[in-house]
């Protein structure tokens, strides 16, 4: 069994479903309350602690994040999936899934993603970057990171860091890895037009994905959000997101 140990399911699972996949500093069960309310029609949601984050053990890898979902998937014989939502670290889970052919996915909705094969530069730059902002944490004891405010505001940022104290360093590097390490498959076109990618304005995740999406997603759905940072629309706005979503859905 991976290292995703607690997985939260909302819904009859008769109806659609729907893969929900946190980014960092965000739990399965916050990332449904935060967006499903928004939804019209019915879904079965399933929505997994990520290592370092909710009752999840610690983040080893994104091969182990997603075998232990694998598992979960086959073994409750939930192979057919209407959408598979990831943000930022839940997209290296939801890229498996929608590449998985065990599974049918119909579409995918990605938000933030470092599509790379390797971030060489990032990587090291982010694990530096959460380190000194977790031990700034641990000394000043805040209950919103003054960082994470100005990115989404006062109460998004409380949850972020209230998450952010139980993540540990080792967790920081082996997520930082998975951000930053893609293995690009190809994908025929048809499929690449069931896949929805978006990015913030000012999201440094767009600047280096920009050279693999022309080359390698060319077909996909791409939407910049103008005056937004990472995974910021989201935060934001998070009922014209869900709205979004359902179209997409549609």
């Amino acid at each position: 069994m991976g290292s995703v140990k607690y997985i939260h399911m909302y819904g009859d699972d008769s109806l659609p479903k729907i893969i929900l996949l946190a980014p960092m500093m965000v739990t399965g069960e916050e990332l449904y309350q935060l967006i499903s309310p928004y939804f019209k029609n019915e879904y079965c949601f399933i929505s997994p602690d990520q290592g370092g984050h909710g009752k999840a053990g610690m983040y080893i890898s994104a091969d182990e994040e997603y075998a232990s979902l694998r598992e979960y998937l086959i073994d409750k014989h939930y192979t057919d999936i209407k959408l598979v939502y990831g943000a930022s670290m839940g997209v290296a889970l939801g890229y498996r899934l929608f590449t998985d052919h065990a599974f049918s996915v119909d579409k995918a909705w990605f938000d933030g993603v470092a599509y790379t094969k390797n971030a060489f530069i990032m990587d090291p730059m982010m694990r530096q970057l959460f380190r000194q902002r977790k031990r700034k944490l641990a000394k000043t004891k805040t209950d919103a990171s003054q960082s994470l405010v100005k990115m989404y505001g006062y109460d998004f940022a409380k949850m972020m860091t209230k998450n952010f104290e139980r993540i540990t360093e080792e967790d920081i590097d082996h997520i930082c890895y998975a951000c930053c390490h893609y293995d690009i498959k190809s994908i025929p076109v048809s499929r690449q037009q069931k896949i929805h990618i978006e990015y913030g304005e000012y999201d440094p995740d767009y600047k280096i994905s920009k050279m693999s999406l022309r080359k390698n997603l060319p077909f996909a759905r791409l939407v910049i959000r103008k005056g937004y940072s990472h995974c910021g629309y989201m935060a934001a706005n998070p009922k014209e997101y869900a709205e979004g979503i359902e179209r997409f859905i549609r």
